[in-house]
């Protein structure tokens, strides 16, 4: 079996910012569907390369940089002079999981109530109860407490470092119904943390606890509380709403390229479970500077988008948006990309 990091083995070494983002980019941390045999492993390759690639692209790592792949915890990090242990799991309940794979393979259309793992045929009115209030932060905040509690019950048989830290991957499902309350995620888990650390009698802690997302790192949410955009990269899982839409971030790039889109958000029904068959899809965009986009050039470039995604595309720039509400969803929306670099 290659390395964890083929093509350098199990040990990435790097002795600079630079050297380390070009090994990354050289790493196929890609992850198979889940009806492909994905093992923990290749789940791993994918988490440690994005933590690893955020945080230098942040300038948050020191350097020499040595990353060993180990067991118990997962990974030895030698950062310039500290050493510590890192393990990496994932939070997400297993029926979620199971429910998760059989949607891959359902007809187009089909939705997965996250609630209650059901999955719902095209067209079938949603079975469970809508969520009120911040009932999808609460479970979230749940959901990863319990594995938090759970990993830092096997702290006292890892090998001794310094110290510990814990980098947890996001599949809870979750995701999506908290992605536009994810700036007060962080406050929301750090909480719950201390709470159930002043009741617990445990002396072993993780010193830093890291959550990815889609597209984001929630890096060390006991401490800084930094939410950290991940660098686009061939590894990261297509978009919610491309999944929805049947749509490979490649073809919207191209898209991009086409019309000189320099940034494209998704915003409104397709990020909510209110999306349906029927459903139009809101769509944000910002024009490469120097273009002039006018009346006929824009109602084209949304019909061709209306082809690409399969249903009506209703393209919107941000001087188009309301007043009432334009600041919350230019804060909100989910971006693509700098789509012409």
């Amino acid at each position: 079996m290659a390395g964890l990091f083929a093509p350098y083995g199990d040990t990435l070494t790097a002795s600079d910012r630079s050297e380390l983002l070009d090994k990354l980019a050289r790493i196929d941390a890609r992850v198979p569907g889940r009806d492909e045999g994905r093992i923990a492993r290749e789940r791993e390759r994918f988490c440690i390369v994005n933590y690893l690639a955020t945080l230098g692209d942040h300038k948050l790592l020191s350097f020499p940089l040595k990353v060993d792949k180990r067991e118990s915890p997962d990974f030895e990090v030698a950062a310039g002079s500290e050493t510590y242990g890192l393990e990496v799991t994932q939070a997400g309940e297993e029926i979620l999981q199971r429910a998760l794979t059989e949607l891959e393979k359902a007809p187009t259309g089909t939705r997965l109530e996250i609630g209650n793992s059901i999955l719902r045929p095209p067209g079938e009115e949603l079975r469970q109860k809508p969520y009120f209030g911040d009932e999808p932060e609460r479970r979230w905040t749940e959901e990863l407490l319990r594995v938090i509690c759970k990993k830092t019950e096997r702290l006292k048989s890892y090998a001794p470092y310094p110290r510990h830290d814990l980098l947890i991957n996001d599949v809870t499902g979750w995701s999506a119904a908290t992605s536009w309350f994810v700036d007060e995620l962080p406050d929301r888990l750090a909480a719950a943390i201390e709470a159930w650390r002043e009741d617990s009698a445990d002396p072993m802690q993780f010193a830093r606890i890291s959550i990815l997302r889609p597209r984001v790192l929630m890096y060390d949410v006991c401490g800084e509380a930094s939410i950290l955009p991940v660098p686009l990269n061939v590894h990261l899982p297509p978009l919610l709403p491309l999944t929805r839409l049947g749509v490979s971030e490649d073809a919207l790039r191209a898209f991009c390229r086409r019309h000189h889109i320099r940034k494209l958000g998704f915003f409104g029904s397709v990020r909510g479970d209110a999306f349906g068959p029927e459903s139009d899809v809101d769509v944000l965009v910002e024009f490469e500077p120097g273009q002039r986009v006018g009346f006929l050039r824009l109602t084209g470039i949304e019909e061709d988008l209306s082809q690409l995604v399969g249903r009506k595309a209703d393209l919107r720039t941000v001087p188009d948006l309301s007043r009432y509400f334009r600041e919350d969803v230019v804060r909100h929306k989910m971006d693509l990309a700098y789509a012409s670099s």
